[in-house]
């Protein structure tokens, strides 16, 4: 009887619980979209996205740029294959083996996209058209990029340009641009996310001499065009010598001689340093001494044991040295080409984060019962990814502390829960300003509560217990930079304790990041 009266009296007492979200681990093939795998080993074909890079029609009403419109498609493969892995599709006319299939790639535009690509089993289609402007005598370039499972036009790109060997350089930069609509698709990525993710996807290894006297320095840059020579062979990557990288980026003349400062004095530690600083992730660091070259890699600021070749060397064996040495220090992955795939993975889906909230008991009841404080810990994986929702699976941790008192003014008792959550989710990003979402979640699970210092007695009593729980919740999230959200949200809860029908609301602020 003493314990029923008293976890009653608890039951009135009990707070809310605040969700902390994780997502379930399978993709819905709905949300299936190329994305980029940053750490690939090379796809199966089947794996690959199916691109077609069609032809672009030509408006210009001149015969003389026909050339453009022949070059163009095989110009933009051979840019996006510098980067990224996939599959191209050969369609120069309509499949043979549907009687239906009546278009051909040249006739492909907005309107009948869908059913060219349903016809060649493609995954992309990348088309477009250009113009020539008299007024300001270049070339406008207009190319759409069309997902087939997305069912719509992901994203168009307008570029201008003289219609001469510039072309090719404005090429370069619809390729891009391209890209990075496939990935925001793919990621339902912000703006920023997108540059971000794309300026981390380049591949760039900076090889640095050292030396004590100018002959080794000469010898030892020398050395670096040897090496450069060797890892374009095997890697789809950029290779700067310190010096060329000094002028991309437009290093300070002091930054420089503090550089050359340490490749002087051979302090690899400083220089390692200041490449980490740069966000220069992959470094090879060259001294020649005795005949002998040394090559210490250099991964993300850490150097790697070094590893070395006799200048007499072949080029064989050279080759064989300087690869062995990216491939045991690990930098051999991040010189790797990009992989587009037809289903996306789990990057940007997962997130975590901390928290507080605010409860207050609702219902009845004839003790005054106060708002209590709570800590929150809250994950969320986002399964289904579509443009317009996503959909996720949920769960929760958090625990909470609250005192109630007596009609008198005395201290009744302190309760505290611990409860553990989990449910869907469901996530609706804003149309027009997509960091910015609203989350709402449907929550059930168990609550761990503890009584102490009942006072219906002369002696303090202890009483524990685990309770079913439920929760509605919804939280407005914006994403401010990268990963790095924060958001707010309320809930109501209830904890089924027998004989109460109290229930709560709660208020909460939260911050994590998104990976």
């Amino acid at each position: 009887m003493l314990f029923d009266r008293a976890w009653r009296a608890a039951a009135v007492a009990a707070p809310t619980m605040k969700l902390l979200i994780i997502s379930m681990a399978i993709v819905s093939v709905q949300a299936a979209a190329p994305v980029f795998a940053e750490t690939p080993p090379p796809a199966k074909p089947s794996e690959l996205a199916r691109v077609a890079i069609l032809e672009f029609q030509d408006n210009t009403g001149q015969k003389n740029y026909g050339w453009v419109k022949t070059s163009l498609p095989d110009a933009i493969n051979s840019s996006m294959k510098d980067q990224f892995e996939f599959q191209r599709a050969e369609v120069t006319g309509a499949s043979k083996n549907l009687e239906k299939a009546k278009l051909s790639a040249g006739e492909v535009d907005a309107q009948n996209v869908n059913a060219f690509a349903e016809q060649q089993g493609l995954d992309i289609v990348i088309f477009g058209n250009f113009h020539y402007e008299a007024k300001t005598r270049m070339a406008v370039f207009t190319a759409e990029v069309y997902h087939h499972k997305g069912k719509r036009v992901i994203g168009t790109v307008v570029q201008q340009s003289k219609l001469n060997n510039d072309v090719f350089g404005t090429i370069d930069t619809i390729s891009k641009k391209i890209v990075e609509h496939i990935y925001r698709f793919s990621l339902d990525l912000t703006e920023q996310q997108v540059v971000a993710k794309t300026e981390q996807s380049v591949r760039l290894l900076v090889l640095v001499p050292t030396w004590t006297n100018d002959a080794q320095k000469k010898a030892a840059v020398s050395e670096l065009e040897v090496q450069k020579k060797e890892l374009r062979k095997k890697y789809p990557a950029e290779f700067l010598t310190i010096f060329e990288f000094f002028n991309v980026k437009k290093t300070p003349a002091a930054d420089q001689q503090q550089i050359e400062g340490f490749a002087k004095s051979r302090n690899d530690g400083a220089i390692s340093e200041w490449l980490k600083a740069q966000k220069v992730k992959n470094a090879m660091i060259v001294f020649v001494s005795d005949n002998k070259v040394s090559l210490r890699p250099v991964v993300e600021g850490n150097s790697k044991p070094p590893v070395t070749y006799a200048v007499s060397a072949s080029a064989a064996e050279k080759a064989g040295t300087i690869d062995a040495a990216v491939t045991a220090s690990g930098m051999g992955v991040n010189l790797q080409k990009t992989t587009l795939k037809k289903d996306p993975g789990i990057r940007d889906r997962f997130s975590l984060a901390g928290g507080m909230f605010l409860l207050a008991p609702i219902g009845t009841g004839s003790d005054k019962m106060s708002a209590a404080p709570g800590l929150e810990i809250q994950a969320l994986y986002r399964v289904v990814n579509l443009w317009a929702f996503q959909l996720g699976a949920a769960a929760s941790l958090h625990g909470s502390w609250q005192k109630s008192y007596l009609k008198t003014g005395d201290e009744d008792f302190t309760l505290q829960h611990y409860t553990a959550l989990a449910g869907p989710a469901l996530i609706v990003p804003m149309p027009f300003y997509r960091s910015l979402e609203v989350q709402v979640l449907l929550l059930g699970g168990a609550a761990y509560s503890h009584l102490e210092k009942f006072k219906y007695v002369d002696t303090p009593l202890t009483f524990s217990g685990v309770n079913a729980a439920v929760s509605a919740q919804t939280e407005v999230r914006w994403h401010i930079l990268l990963g790095v959200f924060v958001g707010v949200g309320a809930s109501y809860h209830r904890i089924f304790y027998s004989g109460t029908d109290m229930s709560y609301l709660n208020t909460s602020l939260r911050a994590g990041y998104r990976f």
